[in-house]
């Protein structure tokens, strides 16, 4: 049960930060139930998995510094993820490498 604590918990910190209403660092860990080492902890943690979390210290709150969206599902079925057809009609297929952050993205080499 953890584990789905853990990940409401990151949704609804996403959910905040998206709308730029979290508040300043202690504010933000109150409305977490969490001490504001524990949520500095957390937010390193998300910076760690690629989330691109700034603070904005004139207006008091936590961004996003690009467009983007947290993933919906830990488990992908199969049919989700591009075939290397579907990548062919794309492209070429090994412009495409796979990323610990993201399923595909575009290979430094090319």
């Amino acid at each position: 049960m953890a584990l789905l604590k853990y990940i409401k918990r990151l949704k609804y910190i996403d959910y905040m930060i998206k709308r730029k209403a979290t508040g300043n660092p202690e504010h933000f860990a109150n409305k977490n139930g969490l001490s504001k080492r524990a949520m500095t902890d957390v937010l390193n943690e998300m910076k760690e998995l690629g989330f691109p979390i700034k603070y904005d210290r004139g207006r008091n709150t936590y961004y996003y510094d690009e467009a983007g969206e947290m993933v919906k599902n830990l488990f992908i079925k199969d049919g989700q993820v591009l075939s290397k057809e579907q990548i062919a009609k794309i492209g070429k297929d090994e412009n495409l490498c796979f990323s610990e952050i993201t399923v595909f993205e575009l290979c430094e080499n090319v």
